[in-house]
């Protein structure tokens, strides 16, 4: 580590190592002709018994190949080109997708393997006795249903869409017939719905299996959306009900509708209510002749044009089917309605009410309406309505939000607020987030299970706060150490279904431990357990990057990957007293073969006495007392990537990958970025001339030979730099806004919206439009600064970009061309943000180390293609 600020000399030089026979003493120098042999390691996963687990290695050169490897033995099974690897619930089998063979069923017992054409969905169940496979067709579709133990299929003809209950019951739609098959009846069937004219769709269960529901699409005509009748099916009566939008009174003839991302329909926890959208009908939106832009309308045009009008927004309605009362939820004054956990109440708001505003998430007035009774009140005004912000307990009996840099409890029942963080006298607002607009916390998980529990987090800990505000428990002591808990959620699969519909709730059961997810202010990481007498037991914490653990779902076996700077990712399975038990996989075994580069932190300060930190790559084969050239890497806060393996390649997309460059006898920055509000320019100047400074110190670097390279936010910050300073000798800046205020007020037709919200809350950092600010806007933009360039610049955008206008960066090149400075400017026709096709992806990469060799080595004529 190097630790250095702008007025001290380096005071202390120490390097981490990890002695794992990866490293900077190794054989040979690499090629680019070696790059072919390196993979990524994707889509790992552990069967549900913890004996298999399944992985992907993909290849930037040749074809990806999907691995099933036991646990104990080590025995692979190989599968080229194939993905979506799914265990049986039992563990018994596995299913692979191959481009040729289709679905393949592999058995691990007998090793028997079978292959199905043209399947497009599939699904274990019946404790995996049985795999249902809906088969696509040229003529026809149809539904086979394999008997894993017999090895005998059931063919169901014509079959369009299936879903399985929880006991096992199959409901099929044939587009015009709705079936319940029943394996455990031989596979019986019994027809619920028939119509010859009109098609049936979106099939769904109860939770408890004892009634279905799905659509049926009434007669189209010229009118928008389609409109639909509801089926409600009761299996332990065998009668079902209807509701049809066009004719029930209380839905005032609008239609029941399909919306885009959501569910069509949602059963209460009882089975006894069905939740749906309605809308009212409208003429199909067209493109008009004549555009109407204005200034009076609540959102921009584009977005006013599909969302101003609240008649046509979707709205959130419910049905009490043995009552038959239906009761619209949102409404026009209301469109927007989010479930509590047991559906008995939403919360409606009108995301309206304050446009025009300059934040992604309007704030929004909350009323409280119970989904029975149609009683309303309003509970919160102008609160803040973004991801996180709000959410309820699992018994739905509360509402939590985030408001005045406090977490607040609504009782429902009580009708009563009251603030459970203020008298704790911790911050519970991320002071980390140097973004502008609202304040936001540093996040919670969800609840207790049991609903006594909020669970909140601090900068470093983990707190369970009573909702009545009675007890207050710090659960984890990371801050005296700078070491941040954090509940790992993705292991608990039954928070993971959440939808819009929805007030978000997960829960946790504290009675069966928790799972933690644990970082070090020196970027060690990894995991431990709690436990409910408030003990934590280390399951594996090093300075490595570890993450994406998975859990056996019926045993205590755990995988997770291990990577470093120098050790390229593996599979690590912990038992089951969630101690490492092996390493089961290691992707990139060569990599030892060559020399390679660890990263170290750094440690510097910028000139408002902030302590910061950075990487700094060394070049693979370093010798102490030569001097290299050395690339910066720039956006925002990168330190917590010091233990990310880089695979080097031709092919990424943003033609930058530190790995080329330090194995080719560069030096790689990438320092972290401090914001103040109002400069964010100034700011990334300040500290990234503060990390440089700190790396010059040490006496290594060719201080002549400097370059700089960003992307998106990243490529601002490069455009504006050099405008300020004449430290870099080349510099590369891809998809990157060029001009504040041209690009505050920019509208495209790709782009839905205009980038207002970017500026005043968020990335760009500030506080007011132009017009209040109009020298910080200026200050801060590359075009107006841009005659004090003397940096060669190289920039790029995709053609289709949809977040930063392409014109951007052709403004900017033309002000270069304008003021005759050095500037070429690369236009991808086709490609958006970053460059997806691979063999631009490739032109890129190698036009990227073109323009730094030249610049910072010397290189000409044949070696550098005469890209400058």
């Amino acid at each position: 580590m190097i630790k250095i600020n702008n007025t001290f000399p380096l005071t202390v030089l120490l390097i981490f190592s990890v002695a794992i026979g990866y490293g900077q003493s190794a054989n040979r120098k690499i090629t680019t002709a070696d790059y072919a042999k390196w993979s990524t390691l994707q889509d790992e996963a552990i069967s549900p018994d913890g004996l298999w687990i399944s992985y992907s290695l993909q290849y930037d050169y040749g074809a990806d190949t999907l691995f099933i490897q036991n646990c104990k033995s080590d025995k692979k099974l190989i599968f080229p080109s194939g993905s979506n690897a799914v265990f049986s619930s039992d563990g018994r089998f596995v299913t692979v997708s191959d481009p040729e063979k289709g679905l393949i069923l592999q058995e691990f017992k007998s090793g028997k393997v079978q292959s199905f054409r043209n399947v497009s969905k599939h699904e274990f169940f019946a404790e995996a006795k049985y795999l249902a496979m809906l088969k696509k067709n040229v003529s026809s579709n149809e539904l086979q249903i394999l008997d894993c133990n017999t090895n005998k299929s059931y063919i169901f003809p014509d079959v369009q869409e299936f879903t399985i209950s929880r006991e096992g019951k199959i409901a099929v739609s044939t587009f015009h017939e709705v079936r319940i098959i029943d394996p455990a009846e031989n596979f019986s069937e019994k027809t619920i719905a028939q119509d010859s004219a009109e098609s049936f769709k979106n099939l769904c269960w109860s939770e408890n299996g004892s009634a279905v529901a799905f659509l049926q699409q009434l007669p189209k005509d010229t009118l928008a959306p389609d409109n639909h009748r509801i089926i409600y099916y009761n299996l332990t009566d065998s009668k079902s009900r209807t509701l049809d939008g066009s004719i029930n009174e209380a839905l005032m003839a609008q239609r029941i509708m399909v919306r885009l991302g959501k569910p069509a329909l949602i059963f209460s926890p009882d089975g006894k209510r069905i939740f749906f959208a309605i809308t009212t009908p409208h003429k199909p939106f067209t493109t008009e002749q004549v555009e109407i832009w204005d200034t009076a309308t609540p959102l921009e045009y584009t977005q006013n044009k599909y969302r101003g009008n609240t008649n046509y927004e979707s709205k959130l309605a419910v049905w009490s089917v043995e009552s038959e009362k239906v009761m619209q939820i949102g409404t026009v004054e209301n469109p927007k309605a989010m479930l509590t956990a047991d559906k008995n109440y939403a919360v409606c708001f009108n995301a309206l009410r304050y446009e025009p505003q300059y934040e992604y998430d309007a704030p929004a007035d909350l009323y409280l309406k119970n989904t029975q009774t149609g009683k309303e009140s309003l509970i919160l005004q102008k609160q803040a309505t973004s991801i996180g912000m709000i959410g309820t307990s699992p018994d739905g009996k509360f509402i939590n939000y985030f408001r005045d840099n406090n977490w607040w409890i609504y009782d429902i029942e009580k009708t009563k607020r009251r603030s459970i963080t203020a008298q704790i006298g911790i911050a519970f607002k991320n002071k980390e987030n140097d973004n502008s607009g609202s304040p936001a916390p540093y996040g919670s998980p969800g609840w207790s299970a049991d609903g006594k529990y909020f669970i909140a987090y601090d900068q470093y800990d983990i707190w369970l706060l009573s909702p009545d505000g009675s007890k207050t428990q710090k659960i984890t002591h990371g801050s005296k150490n700078k070491v941040r808990y954090r509940i790992c959620t993705d292991l608990y699969q039954e928070n993971k279904t959440h939808n819009l519909d929805n007030l978000f709730a997960p829960k946790f059961d504290l009675t069966k431990g928790l799972i933690l997810e644990v970082l070090g202010d020196n970027m060690a990481s990894g995991y431990y357990k709690w436990y409910p007498n408030r003990s934590l037991k280390k399951m594996l914490f090093k300075e490595s990057g570890i993450n994406r653990i998975q859990k056996a779902n019926d045993a205590e076996k755990y995988i997770c990957i291990e990577q470093t700077s120098v050790l390229p990712p593996r599979i690590m399975l912990l038992n089951n007293a969630g101690k490492l038990s092996k390493v089961v996989m290691q992707s990139n075994p060569q990599s030892k073969k060559f020399g390679w580069s660890q990263g170290e932190l750094i440690y510097y300060k910028n000139k408002f006495g902030d302590s910061l930190k950075g990487i700094l790559y060394k070049p693979a084969n370093y010798k102490p007392g030569k001097k290299y050239p050395m690339v910066v890497l720039i956006y925002e806060k990168l330190s917590n990537g010091l233990h990310n393996y880089y695979n080097p390649t031709e092919y990424d997309s943003m033609g930058f990958i530190p790995s080329n460059y330090f194995l080719d006898d560069y030096l790689v920055l990438m320092p972290d970025i401090k914001y103040k509000i109002d400069d964010p320019g100034m700011s990334a100047l300040d500290c990234v001339e503060s990390s440089v400074n700190a790396v010059k110190a040490t006496g290594i670097v060719e201080e002549n030979h400097i370059g700089i390279i960003g992307h998106s936010f990243g490529g601002y910050e490069v455009s504006f730099i050099i405008t300020q300073t004449k430290t870099f000798a080349a510099a590369i800046s891809g998809s990157a806004i060029s001009d504040l205020i041209g690009s505050y007020f920019t509208y495209a037709s790709n782009i839905p919206r205009s980038n207002t919200w970017r500026f005043e809350g968020e990335q760009y950092r500030m506080t007011s439009s132009p017009f209040n600010d109009w020298n910080s806007y200026q200050r801060n933009s590359p075009l107006p600064n841009a005659k004090y360039i003397s940096t060669p610049l190289l920039s790029w955008a995709g053609k289709m970009d949809p977040t930063i206008p392409w014109t951007q960066s052709a403004s900017f090149h033309m002000a270069l061309r304008r003021l005759d400075k050095k500037s070429i400017f690369l236009v991808y026709n086709g490609e958006t943000h970053t460059i997806l096709t691979p063999e631009l992806q490739k032109d890129l990469t190698i036009k990227t180390k073109n323009w730094f060799d030249y610049y910072l080595k010397q290189k000409t004529g044949k070696d550098i293609n005469d890209i400058p």
